[in-house]
C-alpha cells in the first residue's frame, strides 16, 4: 500500500532519481535505494532510515524525500513526515498528490488553517489517478472543516467524487454531518445520533450523485424515525432548496421549532424569506444567527441584513450592512452585485458603478455561467 501512494505522489509527475556522482557514491546511494524500496511495505522504519542515508549522498533526490514522507505518515511521525514533504515540495512544487499528502499530516498535528491551505494546493494541481488516495484526502480535509462548523464547504469537498461514480461510508458520514450541521468528531457521538448521520448523510448523497427518488425516500425515512433530532428537517429543506421552496421554508421553519438555535436554518430561512418577500421576518432570523455563527460567517449575516434591508427599501441601513460584510470577505461577487444597486438607488453613480466592474470581474473568476451567488469558501479578512 505504501508504494502505491508513493507511486502516486512521484509517477504523476515522472520524477526518478537523478545528478552525477562519484562512482562510488553513486554505487552505494544505488543500494540505498533499492533497500529502502524493498522495506517500504514491509518495514517502513527500516526503510525511513535506508532513505535518509540515501538523502546524505543526494539531498536533491525528490522521490526519496516524498516516499520517506509517505513512510513516516504511516508510522504516525506526521511532524518528520511534514518536514520531508516539504523538502520534496521545495525540489518539485507542482506535485499535487504530494501537497494533499502534506495536508492531511498537517491536519493530524491539529493545524487545520495550514492543512486546508495546502489542500487548497493539492486541489489546484490535481490529485492524482488514485481514488482511494483521493477519498482520503477530501474526507481530512472535509472533517476539519465541519469541525469548523463549515458545513457548505465540507460537502463541495465531496462533490467533485460525485462525477466518479464512487460511494464510500466516510463520504456519506461527511455529508451527513453537514447536512445536519453537526461540528463534532462522529466517534464522541451516541449510538443513535451516529445512525441519524448515516441515514442523512446516504440521502445527502443519493441527491448530489443524481438520485433523486433514493434521496427524497432517504430524508422521508429519516424525518419518520427521528422527526424531532436536530438538524433532521435542515437537511431535508437543504434538498428541497431549489426543487420545492415551499416546502424547504416549511421545513426550514420546523427545524427552528425543534432546535431554535440551529444557525445554519436560520440563515437559509432567512435566505428564502427575502426572496419571498419577507425581509422584516428575515431580519429576525438573521439578527439571531448572528448571535450563533462562527466568526468566520458573520459576514453572510450582515451580506443578508443589507439585502433584506435594500429589498425594504431601506438604503440607509442596507449600505453599512453590505459594506462591512465586503470589508469581512474578498472575493464575493453578489455582495458587490448588491453594494452597485445600493448605491445606484442611493445615486452614488460612481461607487455604483465601480462595484459593479468588481461585481463582473469576481463573478467572472467565480463562475461565468452562474447567476450571482454566495460563496463561503471565499476568502476571509
Amino acid at each position: 500500500m505504501l508504494k502505491q501512494i508513493g507511486a502516486v505522489l512521484i509517477l504523476s509527475a515522472g520524477l526518478a532519481p537523478g545528478g552525477g556522482a562519484q562512482v562510488s557514491q553513486f554505487e552505494r546511494f544505488e543500494q540505498l535505494a533499492r533497500r529502502a524500496e524493498a522495506m517500504l511495505d514491509s518495514s517502513p522504519a527500516e526503510a525511513v532510515q535506508l532513505y535518509r542515508e540515501a538523502l546524505t549522498i543526494r539531498p536533491a533526490w525528490v522521490e526519496g524525500w516524498l516516499y520517506m514522507g509517505a513512510a513516516l505518515h504511516r508510522l504516525e511521525r506526521y511532524a518528520e513526515a511534514t518536514h520531508a514533504l516539504r523538502k520534496g515540495l521545495e525540489l518539485a512544487p507542482r506535485l499535487g498528490t504530494a501537497w494533499a499528502l502534506l495536508s492531511m499530516c498537517e491536519a493530524e498535528l491539529d493545524n487545520a488553517e495550514q492543512a486546508l491551505a495546502d489542500f487548497a494546493k493539492a486541489e489546484q494541481l490535481g490529485l492524482g489517478a488514485n481514488l482511494g488516495f483521493e477519498v482520503a484526502a477530501r474526507v481530512r480535509a472535509a472533517r476539519l472543516l465541519t469541525s469548523e462548523g463549515r458545513f457548505d464547504e465540507a460537502m463541495g469537498k465531496m462533490y467533485p467524487l460525485s462525477k466518479r461514480n464512487v460511494n464510500h461510508p466516510a463520504i456519506e458520514e461527511i455529508m451527513g454531518l453537514a447536512a445536519l450541521a453537526v461540528d463534532r468528531d462522529p466517534a464522541s457521538l451516541t449510538p443513535e445520533r451516529r445512525e441519524i448521520v448515516r441515514l442523512a448523510g446516504k440521502a445527502a448523497w443519493a441527491g448530489g450523485t443524481g438520485r433523486p427518488e433514493e434521496a427524497l425516500k432517504g430524508y422521508d425515512e429519516l424525518i419518520r424515525r427521528f422527526p424531532k433530532a436536530p438538524g433532521v428537517h435542515n437537511a431535508r429543506a437543504l434538498y428541497l432548496m431549489e426543487s420545492d421552496p415551499k416546502a424547504a421554508l416549511e421545513g426550514f421553519l420546523e427545524e427552528i421549532r425543534n432546535t431554535p438555535d440551529h444557525w445554519p436554518a436560520l440563515l437559509m430561512l432567512a435566505n428564502l424569506q427575502i426572496r419571498h418577500g419577507a425581509p422584516d421576518e428575515a431580519l429576525k432570523n438573521l439578527e439571531r444567527a448572528l448571535d450563533l455563527v462562527p466568526v468566520s460567517y458573520r459576514w453572510i449575516c450582515h451580506a443578508s441584513i443589507g439585502q433584506a434591508h435594500l429589498t425594504a427599501g431601506r438604503l440607509d441601513q442596507a449600505i453599512p450592512r453590505l459594506e462591512k460584510a465586503a470589508r469581512l470577505v474578498q472575493g464575493n461577487a453578489q455582495i458587490h452585485y448588491y453594494l452597485s444597486q445600493a448605491y445606484r438607488r442611493a445615486g452614488r453613480k460612481e461607487d455604483a458603478a465601480r462595484e459593479l466592474a468588481e461585481f463582473q470581474r469576481l463573478k467572472g473568476i467565480e463562475d461565468p455561467l452562474a447567476l450571482p451567488a454566495y460563496q463561503p469558501g471565499a476568502r476571509r479578512q
